[in-house]
């Protein structure tokens, strides 16, 4: 019988192990103890660390979750992971949900309600996402965010403010205070009593352009539903409601102007079934059970419009139009190689890759959002040759 902390040393081992989905991890995981699973792993071919995670911990994996542990236990952080009664309930019935996440603070991983949306926010977007937090805390929700600058830092703040709970989620190692600007809510979150920091990546693992988007998973599979605030077309934000949408979660989304290019992505979604927002009271009705006797507590009007400045930079809500393939992954080049012939329904295009359909799914989430392809329903086509 595995003692706990043999568990987690396992657990995190396990986590860090390189290609973990053709290893078919998942798929055993739930039925087996980590001591157990992970013994399988190193009887066949010799395991090897993942390589962003080897460039801080060297060794096996087993090497380095010893490493790991050490690290996380100097830094006050606290590992939890899938064979733990107290990881997150709902994030466990996400598609191959992290196996580990690590944690500081105190979270609650209980009634949780996502915010997120542009790292463009202009004072009305700002205000409103900052309102919305305020009431849905107020009527007992925790609000989650990716702890980014923006419609995030605003979302975390209107929780901060009032003393409720808030937790945010990080694309690098949870001991590093990124970006900058957000170093006092990162402060304030690991020393408010309900609230937390959570990330897949051990301790000083520095974040890159795959991590953000991975990260978009765990703010959906946390929460009960995804409040989109502000997006443009090829906004990061409408990755986590992609992920909403796949994980069975509601989303609501903040309409702007008609004519507002900075809300493309909030009115595409409204056009494809998000519940719109013009009220707090909007989105606290559509959760039902989740929000309970106090769906119907009293909330300030909250319409969503932008103010007539929205001059705002949008280069942090997109990663940028490449010239050349050179920088793109294996999967994404063989995607685009594929759509250059014509377009394709995106279940043929996955069978057609010879790649695992969640790698795909995230080659054409980074590559919609590059700017290379656009989705038309299921089809996806070329946009740059």
């Amino acid at each position: 019988m595995e003692t706990q902390n043999d568990s987690i040393l396992m657990a995190v081992a396990i986590s860090i192990v390189s290609s973990p989905g053709r290893r078919d991890l998942w798929r055993e995981m739930r039925a087996t103890e980590p001591g157990e699973l992970y013994a399988r792993i190193a009887a066949g071919e010799p395991p090897a660390v993942q390589a962003h995670v080897a460039r801080q911990y060297a060794g096996t994996p087993l090497e380095a979750a010893k490493r790991i542990r050490e690290m996380a236990e100097r830094r006050d952080v606290r590992i939890v992971s899938m064979w733990d009664d107290s990881y997150p309930s709902l994030l466990r019935e996400i598609y191959r949900p992290p196996l580990v996440l690590y944690v500081r603070g105190d979270p609650a991983f209980d009634r949780m309600i996502a915010i997120v949306g542009t790292r463009a926010a202009d004072a009305g977007s700002a205000s409103i996402a900052r309102l919305i937090s305020t009431e849905l805390t107020a009527a007992g929700l925790c609000v989650v965010s990716g702890m980014a600058v923006g419609i995030d830092r605003e979302a975390h703040m209107g929780a901060l403010l009032q003393g409720r709970r808030t937790v945010g989620v990080l694309a690098n190692g949870i001991d590093i205070r990124y970006p900058r600007r957000n170093a006092d809510i990162y402060q304030a979150i690991i020393g408010t009593p309900g609230c937390g920091l959570v990330s897949e990546y051990p301790p000083g693992i520095i974040a890159d352009r795959w991590t953000f988007v991975r990260r978009n998973r765990i703010i959906s599979g946390l929460s009960h539903g995804v409040v989109v605030v502000k997006a443009g077309d090829k906004s990061g934000a409408l990755i986590t409601a992609g992920y909403a949408v796949e994980q069975n979660r509601e989303v609501f989304a903040c309409p702007g102007g008609s004519f507002n290019p900075d809300y493309a992505g909030c009115h595409r979604l409204i056009r494809n079934g998000a519940h719109l927002v013009s009220d707090t009271r909007d989105i606290l009705a559509e959760l039902g059970p989740v929000a309970g006797d106090l769906r119907t507590a009293p909330a300030a009007s909250c319409v969503c419009a932008l103010s007539a400045d929205h001059a705002a930079a949008k280069a942090d809500e997109a990663t940028g139009r490449c010239d050349d393939t050179a920088s793109l992954s294996d999967v994404e080049r063989v995607v685009v190689g594929l759509v250059t012939s014509g377009s394709w329904e995106i279940d043929t295009l996955i069978r057609s890759s010879g790649f695992a359909t969640d790698r795909v799914t995230e080659a054409l989430i980074m590559l919609e959002m590059a700017g290379y392809i656009a989705r038309d329903g299921t089809r996806i086509r070329l946009l740059q040759k």
